[in-house]
């Protein structure tokens, strides 16, 4: 993972764009949970076809959310990157860890 491209929320997946509500899509409520809350993490900006159209769009989430959500991503990872099953942990995998530890 280079910093520079891409954080470890941007690697936790979103809903798709059909499924969405517009409070959703406009960073109102968590793109999860759909809970409106003040302490909201953003998720980087997400491109989706949303109502039919391709738009771009930066959703937000609850902490809580966010936090299992990185543990799943997380889990799924290190059974499937070449470095991590070997124990060599590699950049995403720390930063998945360090997201999911910091949302708990």
């Amino acid at each position: 993972m280079n910093t520079g491209f891409v954080s470890a929320v941007e690697m936790l997946p979103v809903p798709r764009g059909a499924a969405l509500t517009r409070d959703q899509v406009d960073g109102k409520v968590c793109v999860w949970c759909c809970v409106q809350t003040d302490d909201h993490i953003d998720i980087g900006l997400r491109l989706s076809v949303i109502g039919g159209e391709l738009k771009r769009w930066q959703p937000r989430a609850c902490r809580a959310c966010t936090g299992r959500k990185a543990v799943r991503v997380y889990q799924l990872h290190v059974r499937t990157c070449a470095r991590c099953t070997h124990r060599d942990y590699c950049p995403d995998s720390r930063a998945l860890h360090v997201l999911a530890m910091e949302c708990r």
